[in-house]
């Protein structure tokens, strides 16, 4: 009963305004980060998509070519400290 009257005298009045104020803007800030926590997450899984369609594409390639070709494309990776 105490709160109540509390709440609507004057000062309760100001302090009830700026902490709903406060709730409001800590609501969208909550909602923009959270927005934009998802919009990282979707952008991780599209490279970790696009990484493993690369990889099979050049698997792919890789096991059409012949033994030779891929030891010669190979060797130019390959460092030769001799």
């Amino acid at each position: 009963m105490a709160v109540l009257a509390w709440l609507t005298s004057s000062v309760g009045k100001v302090v009830a305004k700026w902490g709903a104020l406060a709730a409001a803007i800590g609501l969208a800030y909550w909602r923009i980060r959270e927005s934009g926590r998802a919009a990282e997450r979707a952008d991780r899984a599209k490279d970790t998509l696009a990484a493993a369609v690369e990889r099979e594409r050049t698997h792919d390639d890789v096991s059409k070519m012949p033994d030779d070709a891929v030891r010669d494309e190979l060797r130019r990776w390959v460092r030769h400290n001799n």
